[in-house]
């Protein structure tokens, strides 16, 4: 362990190193504040994950890993610090400092950014896993222009799944809706505009137990179980997207800023959350937009808030 850590104090640390995180180091290096990223995984966040974006400004199409690899260069070139495999376990104020701890050491520093975004609620059923991102996706923003003019399979019943499914509707050959409930918990006006749309079919009372793969080992379709009379039949298709909700990655931070009952961190002006000093973007934060695009600009803020902060 680096005994000197302890006696270096950041102008800010941010806690999470995707999107958001990134553009926080870049904004704040620019107004020569001293910024390191904790990363306990990989940089990029899931961004990182998505094969194809065709929705940020300035590329018509980028790989997700590109798009991130240029992100972190930038952020590195102006003179940012990252570390990966660093999880922080605790913050504490000392004075006019916080002090993070993480498995490697501890840091000081005067302002801290979270921004450890969310991860997608997954249906935990056999081959998912597997088929994330050559099959199965979590936002049809992102991914959806592969499936022109093909069948989709959208799983939800709130408000994402049938915006999603209608956004997907316009451009596919059919989507086929899959929600465990009886009755749809999305607003009157998407549920509505659902009964239009004449190549979208809906499937209620059914659970996904299955996603399966053809002979070349790849997206097929998935099995249904209908939840009443537990017959089981497969809805073949060339992918599904399933919108059944976002976990935000906030469980270290439940006692030290406040969160919403989904447990996403509620800010005010520039991302500042309800301890001074401490700062919040990107998908973890309350009414945040699960965009790369939305994300950069939420890094923004947060650098200003840091700035305003500072001075």
């Amino acid at each position: 362990m680096d005994s000197n850590k302890e006696h270096k104090v950041y102008d800010s640390i941010i806690i999470g190193g995707g999107a958001a995180g990134l553009t926080t180091a870049i904004y704040a290096q620019r107004d020569r504040f001293s910024t390191l990223i904790l990363e306990k995984k990989n940089i990029g966040g899931n961004a990182f994950l998505t094969e194809k974006i065709e929705n940020y400004p300035g590329f018509n199409e980028i790989s997700g890993p590109k798009l991130m690899e240029r992100m972190e260069h930038q952020a590195k070139t102006y003179g940012a610090e990252i570390k990966t495999g660093e999880e922080v376990s605790a913050i504490e104020k000392k004075g006019d400092l916080f002090k993070l701890t993480t498995i490697m050491g501890t840091y000081l520093t005067k302002t801290v950014v979270l921004s450890t975004g969310s991860t997608y609620r997954k249906l935990g059923i056999p081959n998912e896993n597997d088929l994330i991102g050559s099959g199965v996706h979590f936002c049809a923003t992102c991914d959806g222009a592969f499936y022109r003019d093909k069948e989709v399979i959208v799983i939800g019943g709130g408000n994402s799944a049938l915006e999603e499914g209608i956004f997907l509707a316009g451009f596919c050959k059919t989507v086929k809706i899959i929600n465990r409930s009886k009755e749809f918990k999305a607003s009157k006006t998407y549920i509505e505009k659902l009964n239009s749309i004449k190549n979208i079919e809906v499937h209620i009372d059914s659970s996904p137990v299955e996603f399966t793969k053809n002979d070349k080992d790849l997206f097929k379709g998935v099995i249904i179980k209908n939840n009443e009379t537990q017959e089981s039949k497969e809805i073949k298709a060339d992918g599904a997207f399933i919108f059944i909700g976002l976990i935000p990655n906030t469980k270290s931070f439940k006692n030290i800023v406040d969160l919403n009952d989904k447990g996403f961190i509620t800010t005010k002006n520039l991302a500042e959350t309800s301890v001074k000093g401490i700062f919040a973007a990107g998908d973890c934060r309350e009414g945040a937009i699960a965009q790369v695009a939305a994300a950069t600009g939420e890094g923004v803020l947060a650098s200003y808030g840091i700035k305003n902060y500072l001075k």
